[in-house]
């Protein structure tokens, strides 16, 4: 049977999709405040300090699949509720835990709410009388609440993209592959050829007074489709190598990109834009040279049925995280589609 604290969040995740501000109530409220990735914790000492602040940490701290080093799926803050001023009430994402029997029982469960403080903005609470019905929530619906966060995160980069992007780069992918994205400003071409494309965004940034530079690039080909064969991974896999090792050379002679099998890549099909595609998370390396970084990629049909094609991401930034960057990655895969498609609309729903 479903628990009274559950069917309440499942009735709260119907609200977020539809409730909250609106336009004209958001535009009158300020700019959300944090980093992407943050998640700002209201909790007091005592539970923060015991094992309910250990439970939440090991949900939201729990580290991100097949990036090179070990990093967080969130970044987490940390304040009491006498510390929330009203600058901070305007963080991105807002989570508050409280315990204890003088809870309103029509406030217990999960609660979201959209739009609170600031704009674009998600605020949730989860309260509960007691400790066992709090590790009961927090183990059947804090995951899901973190679903929400991610793709609400990757939702406010693609808003982004959609205000700031290189045209140029835009029109080239859509008349040479009939597919509509938008590629962040800073993104120029690299390389093309018949059926293959390379754009690459570089930047730099400083750590310790030293300049470091970090490239994000963005793979988009085809080849010709052969049945359903074509859309296992070991076949998409396999096309992206000789792919990569014809078009993307390292830095040394008889060194090109390759993909990282020692420790294995990780694809799952996922519905995009009513259609089946293959999504791919894994490590890329250079062979003949020490270079490498996490890449994403989304591999589907074409509309005429006659080529396979993909759109690949991938970041090197040697000398930091790499969680935001990949994060940047996805948000322009997840906003593809084909020329005549309408864009999909993807608030609130965790990443596929």
């Amino acid at each position: 049977m479903i628990s009274r604290s559950a069917l309440f969040f499942l009735f709260s995740v119907l609200t977020i999709l539809t409730g909250g501000c609106d336009e004209e109530e958001k535009r009158r409220l300020p700019r959300h405040s944090g980093a992407s990735g943050e998640v700002m914790l209201v909790i007091s000492d005592e539970l923060w300090d015991g094992p309910e602040g250990d439970t939440l940490r090991s949900i939201l701290e729990a580290y991100v699949p097949l990036l090179p080093q070990a990093e967080p799926r969130f970044s987490l803050l940390r304040f009491r509720l006498d510390q929330m001023s009203d600058l901070l009430k305007q963080h991105r994402n807002i989570l508050e835990v409280e315990i204890g029997e003088d809870i309103d029982p029509e406030k217990e469960g999960v609660k979201v709410i959209r739009d609170k403080w600031s704009s674009h903005q998600l605020v949730f609470t989860m309260k509960t009388r007691n400790r066992a019905d709090f590790f009961e929530l927090v183990g059947t619906q804090l995951p899901r609440i973190a679903d929400i966060i991610d793709q609400t995160e990757i939702d406010r980069l693609k808003k982004k993209h959609a205000r700031f992007n290189e045209r140029d780069m835009n029109d080239l992918v859509r008349e040479k592959f009939g597919l509509e994205m938008n590629f962040p400003t800073e993104t120029e071409l690299a390389k093309e050829k018949r059926n293959f494309v390379w754009l690459k965004r570089e930047r730099v940034k400083y750590k310790g007074n030293v300049a470091h530079d970090i490239t994000q690039g963005f793979f988009v080909f085809r080849y010709p489709y052969a049945g359903e064969k074509s859309l296992t991974e070991a076949a998409v896999l396999a096309a992206r190598d000789s792919v990569l090792r014809t078009h993307v050379p390292g830095p040394d002679p008889g060194s090109y990109m390759t993909t990282e099998y020692r420790f294995p890549p990780f694809s799952r099909a996922v519905n995009k834009n009513d259609r089946y595609t293959l999504l791919t998370d894994g490590l890329w390396r250079t062979e003949n040279a020490f270079m490498g970084g996490p890449f994403t990629a989304l591999t589907t049909v074409s509309d005429d049925g006659n080529y396979v094609v993909s759109v690949s991401g991938f970041v090197f930034a040697p000398n930091f995280q790499k969680r935001e960057y990949i994060r940047e990655i996805r948000a322009v895969l997840d906003d593809m589609r084909f020329a005549e498609q309408e864009s999909e609309t993807t608030e609130d729903k965790p990443t596929s």
